[in-house]
């Protein structure tokens, strides 16, 4: 992985949390406090546990819009991320859904976090709530405009989980236009949440490109090593959770059996 962020880790593991619905989304439960207090307690958890990295990212705010987040939702995240970095001193990832590539460019830049996750870098998909462009000359020239692009990293997904490609590219073909586009790392998932990434996927865009590559989805303490003597670094969430359910809290206990598994096989 990228030096500049994990130092000398090898094959960095980074959690995911995933914050309770914002105002302005369905979901929303009228109290603001439980989600920062939700937000930072997963925070401590993963210190805990001994992660590599995090990843904050408005997961329980679908269905997704394709526009910008409000400006509220872009207020509160940007307290979550910053009282996080007073907690911990890994590095940060920053994810907007669905592909508010702005916003998480400002986020990261204002709260001083490492990298951002964009899900339609170079594949337009279908989602459904529509048609999301892919946006890799936007973000790399907003990226260079206010003069980050070496501070802040951008992790790609290609084929991203939770929609269809409009144009039907090889997993190798959007990996090669990934890294031409100026992606830092590639992420690579299964088809939704919690579902193991395929081995040959990660075998394939591996051959491929030279830029790190990340399983995005469904890595287990069961398959980490499997994973692992494949990818770059991984990116958890379900497992994680307590009962290794995504709408649970981060399970301290989990964390660290899983952070042992890697430590004793790659560290």
């Amino acid at each position: 992985m990228d030096s500049t962020i994990f130092d000398s880790i090898n094959k960095p593991v980074i959690g995911v949390i995933h914050l309770l619905p914002l105002p302005g989304t369905p979901l929303f439960s009228g109290n603001l406090e439980e989600i920062y207090q939700r937000a930072q307690e997963e925070v401590s958890r993963f210190k805990s546990g001994g992660v590599d990295g995090i990843i904050i990212e408005n997961f329980h705010d679908n269905p997704f819009s394709n526009h910008d987040i409000s400006k509220v939702q872009l207020a509160i995240m940007a307290s979550v991320i910053t009282n996080a970095r007073k907690e911990i001193d890994i590095p940060i990832g920053v994810n907007v859904h669905f592909n508010d590539w702005e916003a998480e460019i400002a986020l990261a830049y204002a709260c001083k976090a490492q990298f951002v996750r964009i899900e339609a870098f170079v594949d337009t998909v279908m989602t459904p709530s529509g048609i999301v462009e892919a946006c890799c000359a936007e973000v790399t020239r907003f990226r260079k405009l206010i003069q980050t692009e070496n501070t802040i990293s951008i992790w790609a997904d290609i084929h991203p989980k939770y929609s269809t490609l409009l144009i039907n590219n090889s997993i190798e073909e959007s990996g090669i236009m990934a890294q031409n586009a100026l992606a830092d790392a590639i992420i690579i998932t299964g088809e939704t949440t919690g579902i193991e990434t395929p081995i040959d996927d990660l075998q394939r865009v591996k051959s491929a490109v030279k830029v790190p590559i990340l399983a995005g989805s469904g890595t287990t303490i069961e398959n980490v090593t499997k994973v692992l003597s494949v990818a770059d670094g991984v990116i958890v969430g379900s497992t994680f959770k307590s009962e290794g359910n995504i709408n649970n809290l981060v399970s301290v206990e989990r964390v660290g059996n899983f952070m042992e598994v890697v430590k004793s096989n790659f560290r």
